[in-house]
C-alpha cells in the first residue's frame, strides 16, 4: 500500500508540475507586487479605473493603498488590461511572481524568488498585478483553469469562490487523525 501510495504522490507531484509548466507570457509586465499576512484569494481582471479602486478595497493598505492604487489606476485601460491573483504560499514566502499560460489552465501565475520555511506561525499572502495587452485579457478569460472574480467585493460569490486554494486549519474531534 505505501508503494501505492508513493507512487500516487509521484504521480501528483509530476502532474502539479506540468501544471506549472506553461509559457511564461514575455509581454506580461508585473506592475505591482506584495507579500504579507491577511490578503483575500482572488484572480481577477482590471479593465478601467473603477475596477482598480474596486479591487483596491479588498486589501489592506500596506498591500495596495496609496500611490500603489493610484498608479494601478493611471495605466492605459484602452491599450491593457491588469491581471491581478492574490493567493496564499503557505510557509513560503515569494519576493516576485510571473505570469503563465497554458491551453488546460489558461493564463496563471507562478510565485518566483522563493524563501521556504519549515515551520510559520502565519501563513504568507501575495498579491501580484500584471499588466497584459488587452487582447490577452478578453471577456471569457480564465484565470487558473476558472472565470475570474469580480473585481471587488461588490457582487462577490462570496469568499474566494474562484481563488487559486487556500488551505484552512480544521480541528479534529479527539480520537480522530
Amino acid at each position: 500500500m505505501a508503494g501505492v501510495l508513493l507512487v500516487s504522490g509521484v504521480w501528483a507531484a509530476l502532474r502539479d508540475e506540468e501544471r506549472g509548466s506553461g509559457e511564461r507570457l514575455p509581454d506580461a509586465g508585473l506592475v505591482h507586487f506584495a507579500s504579507g499576512h491577511g490578503y483575500e484569494p482572488v484572480r481577477t481582471v482590471l479593465r478601467s479605473r473603477a475596477d482598480v479602486a474596486a479591487f483596491a478595497e479588498r486589501f489592506p493598505a500596506a498591500a495596495l493603498g496609496g500611490r500603489a492604487a493610484a498608479r494601478l489606476a493611471g495605466r492605459d485601460f484602452g491599450a491593457e488590461a491588469l491581471v491581478a491573483f492574490a493567493w496564499s504560499t503557505g510557509c513560503t514566502r515569494a519576493d516576485s511572481a510571473g505570469l503563465h499560460s497554458s491551453a488546460e489552465d489558461g493564463l496563471f501565475v507562478l510565485p518566483a524568488d522563493t524563501t521556504a520555511y519549515r515551520k510559520c506561525s502565519e501563513r504568507w499572502d501575495v498579491l501580484a498585478v500584471f499588466a497584459v495587452p488587452r487582447e490577452r485579457a478578453p471577456r471569457d478569460v480564465e484565470l487558473q483553469g476558472a472565470a475570474p472574480d469580480p473585481p471587488g467585493l461588490q457582487g462577490s460569490r462570496g469568499p474566494a469562490v474562484n481563488a487559486p486554494l487556500r488551505r484552512r486549519r480544521t480541528r479534529c474531534p479527539r480520537g480522530r487523525p
